[in-house]
């Protein structure tokens, strides 16, 4: 049972990736690769799908289409809210943000995705479950065990690189600061020298630190982003910001790595 319980968990990762990316079409009318992990897959879609099919099928069977929607509509919210938080507490970043959709909390979740979630409801339990789980359930043990263990190393793999890459891109970007910090420092310390008593010279000086700080950055951020790979180009480009300790740092390194990538991408 716990060998077919992974396969639908990992299944509606999936799926739940895919209609991710496709309501970012129809919402923004543009491609975004969404997620928190490196591959196509979305966890959160996989839990709720999961819990929601154990509830419907073993203790509320009594069901109608109203309760399927209102169920998925807020507990959708409900877990949303919790993991993006979560996120947010442990890595300091977050993945999607609400605050300029209509009726948002706190940028985590908002009224149409919520609607949009109770709506999906309905499409797991009356359209794909019936579907899915017949041949899931069909499978014969060894099978499921197998696919299983294939789906629990593929995640666990995955989770491993999208940490990784945040954990480096993170002491990256506080090493950028604090090497550029440290030249700041000297230069700032020279220029006041020279400059000191003469208004005119100070002005100057303090154009000159600007630039400075500007190209040892450019040098940085170049140097950062042409030395990842395919890899940290895929777990970075789905992390929409960061926030708390160093996050004005760590946005603008992301903002300029990213347009880095894009570039790479078109040439």
């Amino acid at each position: 049972m716990i060998s077919r319980y992974v396969i639908y968990f990992s299944l509606m990762s999936v799926i739940g990736y895919v209609y991710e990316c496709l309501a970012m079409i129809l919402w923004t009318g543009k491609w975004d690769n969404r997620g928190f992990l490196f591959g196509p897959a979305i966890p959160i879609y996989g839990g709720c799908s999961l819990a929601g099919t154990i509830l419907f099928e073993h203790f509320y069977t009594d069901f109608t289409p109203l309760y399927v929607f209102l169920i998925g509509m807020f507990a959708s919210a409900a877990v949303e809210y919790v993991v993006h938080y979560e996120l947010e507490k442990i890595f300091h970043a977050y993945w999607w943000d609400y605050s300029k959709s209509p009726f948002n909390i706190n940028g985590r979740i908002c009224l149409p995705a919520s609607i949009g979630f109770g709506i999906a409801g309905l499409v797991v339990v009356y359209v794909i479950n019936p579907a899915v789980l017949p041949v899931i359930n069909e499978l014969k043990e060894t099978t499921a065990d197998l696919i299983a263990l294939i789906c629990t190393i593929i995640f666990t793999a995955d989770l491993t690189l999208t940490l990784s890459v945040l954990s480096s891109f993170i002491t990256s970007v506080e090493n950028m600061d604090n090497y550029i910090n440290d030249h700041m420092d000297m230069l700032i310390g020279n220029f006041t020298n020279e400059s000191k008593g003469i208004g005119k010279h100070f002005y100057s000086a303090v154009d000159k630190i600007e630039e400075k700080k500007k190209r040892l950055l450019d040098d940085r951020i170049e140097r950062a982003a042409n030395s990842m790979n395919v890899l940290y180009h895929g777990v970075l480009l789905k992390v929409k910001g960061f926030r708390g300790k160093h996050s004005v740092s760590k946005n603008a390194i992301l903002r300029r790595i990213k347009e880095k990538i894009y570039r790479i991408k078109d040439e």
